[in-house]
Order: C-alpha cells, then structure tokens, then sequence
C-alpha cells in the first residue's frame, strides 16, 4: 500500500503527512478525514483550545481526535514507531489551512529513538 507514496514535502506548514503524491485509496482516505476535521470545527461538536503553536509563533484553534488508520499507515510509511493508542492533534492555522500533529511521536525520530 505505501510503496507508490510519493516524495514526503518536509517543512511544510500542514504538518508532517504532505506528500508528493499518493495512491488513489491514500488520498481519498486523507480527503475524507479532512473534510471530516473541518466539518468537525464548523459544527462545533468538539471542544476547541486555543493554544500557542510555536511553529507559527501565534495562537491557533485546535483539539484532539484518536489518529485515523491511514494517518498511522504515513506515520509508520516514514518510520515512526507507533502507541496503541495515538492521538492527533489538529490545529487550524487560518480559516483554511489545517495543520496536523502527534505530540506524543515529537520528541521522537523516524525509526523511534528520542530526539
């Protein structure tokens, strides 16, 4: 399944999951859990913080949802070593612009040595 992932696009502001490009399943699975993280914030069905992301170096809205299946198929894709349990924290940069994070795999490396 991860072998046609393209490319991963690091630094960029979305987070670490940008890719060059990936296969068809990936991408409509990454497509759904978007819609379904902004459809989450317009609706107002999960307690929203607003917290200071160090990255942009400004406060953001976020909250925290368990990772999808195929967040933790990247995640691993890239050689992350993953809990049973896996949260993903997603933080909405601007109106439009959705940022993932894993707190839990930050002070981490690919291939899980601490960082």
């Amino acid at each position: 399944m991860t072998d046609s992932i393209g490319a991963q696009r690091v630094g960029d502001r979305r987070g670490w999951l940008v890719f060059e490009h990936l296969p068809d399943d990936l991408q409509r699975a990454e497509d759904a859990t978007q819609a379904a993280d902004f459809d989450r914030r317009a609706s107002g069905r999960v307690r929203h913080t607003r917290e200071f992301d160090p990255y942009h170096g400004r406060r953001v809205w976020g909250y925290t949802r368990p990772a999808t299946d195929t967040e933790r198929a990247l995640l691993e894709h890239l050689g992350y070593t993953l809990p049973a349990e896996l949260e993903t924290r997603v933080q909405f940069i601007t109106e439009t612009l959705r940022r993932r994070r894993w707190p839990q795999l930050e002070n981490t490396t690919p291939g899980g040595t601490a960082a």
